[in-house]
């Protein structure tokens, strides 16, 4: 008797053919996740068309199927399929496990309420045995979620850097300075794209776990108790969800919109982080604070009115899809042993024991799947607002709108059409500069510059001397005539803003090369040196016990090496930063450079020197400024007046002619080559150029 007793205990079902229904409750289940499926995405389609015409704009609104297919189709490879497959399943096997300790825990009541204690003592055995198993899968679930999340973010992040670092495109430039500007770029790529990744992440293991969840249970409960409990569930919870979803705000419109306050709010933290200096000497603190609360305060009382909108769909959703639920799936457990017909054998106390033990943890869990199917509309809502903005980031980052191409079209039509030519001279016939706006800033610039000349460009504030040169880099367009120019590396731009790249002194100087590639090209420390020298800004020149270039590190002066790294954005005055940008221009040495109003932080016996030295070394300069006394160092004078037509006029600086600039340095150069032409760079540059 003992050994029959020990023998596992079939399950109770109440059909008679079990494997018919449960092909059947399979056929029936993926029939409803076809509909849930159209379900929630019609719904978020439907809120947000609603948003659209509430605020009058009209537009095509994508489903998530296409935002994701955009993005994950643009970025992801064969490695996320993966992970996806594995994660796939993991999640099938731990919805077989769920569905076995659900059979198991019924035996388990069986043998309690019989009391038949060694059957119990092998259920419990085996049970402790297999939940080792089941643990596993659980740790390589959540494993692969954050493999996940993390592979999706690397390579989208690394789709969004590939473009907007694009060589020669300057992508990272046009996206915030020009045109149709990207807001916030640096918010969405770092904080979007992370926040994407992390609901994608989840929205994915908690939407594929309910899918199979549902359909395994389907097929189970259709097994034991026939098709009518899950039709049953699938039409109460349709109902429900269809009454949820009309009170259900649009999560996705809601997030985005979230993620834009978040954008602005970090922004003006950054631009009181860039003006601290400023606002502090004008004692700014109480207008600024203003500012920080005001966009503070727009993202708080949309986060309130987002919590103010799920309330009344979250209190009716908890009461239709969980407690009445309850109500539901006690009635449809107990129809079956109502129903029963007189002419079977009646089940035993312990049979119906495991029977509902069993039935109601298969039916608990099949209701919990299909709430979480209904409640994909608020995830996927919530996944559709960030793969909105993503996707908009990735667009704008991969096609930039066309800027002035109005302008551009009627100048092809004329006689002055936009060309660029390649030429060892600076040449400028019939140019027009535009504002990417279309405002005229310059009409018809007809000049030449040749190697080693000298020109100051002067007019008052807004009229344009720095539009030309963005033309020549090619962050504006050129509209109209042509610019003959020698190759991108033979002009250098020194501008306004000190630039401070990161990494060592040495990388500071010779930027954007490396280490290997200075000594490719024949350079060596000392020629580093040499640059920092004649920029006055050397750590070794010493004068009345100070060095050009030292800092008070903790009460210790530190003279900073050429392999040293420091936080040189700090470390630096505004006057050192501008003198490491000519020590950077006099290493790479270019044919011609144009200075904007980069001098203004350095002395004027200093400013003279640097000045004199781009003269020695047969630099071609264009000096932006407003300074009269830098017409001592240039040739010729191009004025801009500033008005409607874009006029302008070129005076030649006579007073200076054949008059010899001062220098403070004691390096003694070559006078440059009239001709204008160069030795070779190996030759002159080591043997010449840095020699002292």
């Amino acid at each position: 008797m003992p050994r029959m007793m020990s023998r596992p205990v079939p399950q109770v079902v109440m059909v008679r053919h079990p494997r018919r229904s449960g092909v059947l409750g399979l056929g029936a289940g993926l029939l409803f996740l076809s509909f849930v499926s159209k379900f929630s995405e019609r719904v978020q389609i439907y809120k947000a068309k609603n948003l659209k015409i509430k605020n009058t704009k009209q537009q095509r609104v994508e489903g998530l199927t296409d935002l994701m297919r955009f993005i994950l189709g643009s970025t992801c490879s064969l490695r996320e399929f993966l992970t996806v497959a594995k994660l796939s399943l993991m999640l099938l096997l731990r919805t077989v496990g769920s569905v076995w300790v659900s059979k198991h825990w019924g035996s388990i009541v069986n043998s309690v309420v019989s009391q038949d204690f060694v059957r119990l003592a092998r259920l419990v055995s085996e049970f402790a045995g297999a939940t080792v198993f089941l643990s596993f899968l659980n740790a390589l679930l959540k494993y692969y979620i954050s493999a996940l999340r993390l592979q999706v973010r690397e390579k989208i992040t690394q789709w969004c850097h590939e473009k907007y670092m694009r060589p020669k495109e300057m992508i990272f430039y046009k996206a915030n300075k020009v045109g149709q500007k990207i807001d916030n770029c640096d918010h969405q790529i770092t904080s979007d794209v992370e926040r994407f990744s992390d609901v994608f992440a989840e929205v994915f293991s908690q939407s594929l776990k309910p899918i199979v969840d549902f359909l395994v249970y389907s097929v189970e409960l259709s097994r034991v108790q026939g098709l009518t409990t899950p039709l049953t569930l699938y039409s109460w919870f349709a109902l429900a969800s269809c009454v949820s979803a009309v009170t259900l705000p649009p999560f996705g419109e809601l997030a985005a919109g979230e993620q834009r306050l978040e954008g602005n709010f970090r922004g003006k933290h950054s631009e009181l982080i860039t003006n601290c200096e400023q606002i502090a000497f004008l004692g700014g603190e109480r207008p600024e604070k203003d500012v920080l609360n005001a966009s503070f305060a727009e993202l708080m009382s949309h986060c309130k009115r987002t919590i103010n909108l799920s309330f009344n769909s979250e209190v009716l959703r908890q009461y239709l899809n969980k407690y009445f639920c309850t109500v539901i799936g006690l009635i449809l457990i107990a129809r079956p042993l109502r129903l029963r017909s007189p002419s079977l054998p009646p089940f035993s106390s312990d049979q119906i024991a495991q029977y509902f033990t069993s039935t109601w943890r298969n039916m608990e869990a099949m209701a919990t799947a299909i709430q979480d199917l209904f409640e994909l509309t608020n995830r996927i809502g919530r996944l559709s607002g960030f793969a909105t903005r993503v996707r908009q980031l990735m667009l704008g980052l991969q096609v930039r709108p066309p800027v002035l191409s109005a302008e551009i079209e009627a100048a092809k039509q004329g006689p002055n059409p936009p060309v660029f030519r390649q030429g060892p001279h600076l040449k400028f016939e019939n140019v027009s500069v535009y504002r990417p706006d279309g405002t005229l800033l310059v009409k018809d610039l007809n000049f030449t510059v040749n190697p080693g000349q000298r020109v100051l460009v002067t007019g008052g504030n807004g009229c344009g001397k720095s539009s030309l040169f963005r033309v020549i880099r090619k962050l504006w367009p050129l509209v109209e005539g042509t610019i003959t120019m020698p190759d991108d590396k033979e002009i250098y731009f020194l501008t306004q803003v000190n630039f401070v790249p990161c990494g060592s002194l040495r990388d500071l100087v010779i930027y954007p090369q490396s280490r290997d590639e200075m000594l490719a090209a024949g350079y060596s420390d000392d020629d580093v040196r040499t640059c920092l020298r004649w920029a006055h800004v050397s750590p070794t020149v010493i004068h009345d016990g100070r060095a050009q270039l030292e800092f008070n590190d903790g009460g210790h002066i530190v003279r900073p090496s050429l392999d040293d790294v420091r936080d040189w954005q700090k470390d630096l005055s505004p006057g050192q930063k501008q003198r490491l940008a000519f020590a950077r221009l006099f290493y790479h040495r270019p044919s011609f450079v144009v200075l904007d109003e980069c001098t203004n932080g350095i002395s004027p016996d200093v400013e003279h020197d640097l000045y004199d030295r781009c003269t020695r070394l047969n630099l071609a300069v264009f000096s932006i400024s407003h300074k009269i006394e830098l017409k001592l160092f240039h040739e010729r004078e191009l004025h801009y007046h500033g008005d409607l037509k874009g006029s302008w006029v070129m005076n030649e600086c006579s007073h200076t002619r054949d008059k010899i600039t001062r220098a403070s340095s004691t390096v003694k150069l070559p006078e440059p080559d009239k001709t204008g032409k160069k030795e070779s760079r190996i030759t002159y540059e080591r043997h010449v150029w840095f020699a002292e």
